[in-house]
């Protein structure tokens, strides 16, 4: 019996796809407009990937992402606790009254680490971004287990945000922004009895969180 003809991978259709996502998005995703920075990331990764970054304006998207970056008005906000990083969309950067603390500042671990590798994939010069504060300002979020908060209004903590502070760090060159031992000691804490790792300690292992092991790798080098 003859095998089945594999379908080619139909690479037109996905750089039609992505280009559209890195342009706007398609009405069923409008409902995750404050997720606007993590779904750039995918679409701006995927072009990257297929070879063709050259279809869109990269100049227009660092452009884009740079107006989502949060900064404080004065010196003396760098010690009010505040994360000042990027926000997620347009919407987070307007006060909420749902927020425990109602302000202009939504900035979050997932979408500045979204922004900076959006910015490194399109060439964008890293060295221009004000790293002092956004890195000063992020050690506000880790906990004294060395786990991470993705916000400085609270939220749950788990190694995913970890994976986030430790990738921000490492694309600018500055692990300022985290106490690294306290990190590590966090990220041991999440591995399992079969040496996999798992969201938080005491979970199961999980193929989602060898991000844990890649992290740690990171940290001790």
């Amino acid at each position: 019996m003859a095998e089945p003809e594999q379908p080619e991978f139909a690479r037109e259709r996905h750089v039609l796809f992505l280009e559209a996502m890195a342009s706007e998005l398609p009405a069923d995703y409008a409902s995750q407009e404050v997720n606007h920075l993590t779904l750039a990331y995918f679409a701006v990764a995927g072009l990257s990937l297929l070879r063709e970054l050259d279809s869109v304006n990269k100049d227009q998207i660092a452009k884009w992402i740079l107006s989502f970056q949060v900064h404080p008005k004065t010196d003396n906000e760098l010690d009010n606790g505040q994360f000042y990083g990027f926000c997620g969309s347009r919407t987070t950067q307007f006060p909420s009254t749902n927020m425990k603390d109602p302000c202009h500042n939504g900035s979050h671990l997932a979408s500045t680490y979204s922004a900076l590798a959006i910015l490194k994939i399109v060439g964008y010069d890293l060295a221009n971004i004000d790293n002092k504060v956004l890195l000063s300002s992020m050690r506000n979020l880790q906990q004294p287990d060395g786990s991470f908060m993705p916000t400085h209004i609270g939220a749950e903590t788990d190694l995913r945000f970890v994976y986030c502070a430790a990738a921000i760090c490492s694309m600018l060159k500055d692990w300022t922004g985290m106490d690294k031992e306290k990190a590590k000691q966090y990220i041991l804490s999440c591995q399992s009895y079969d040496g996999g790792f798992g969201l938080v300690p005491g979970s199961e292992s999980h193929v989602s969180q060898v991000e844990g092991h890649s992290v740690l790798l990171q940290l001790c080098a």
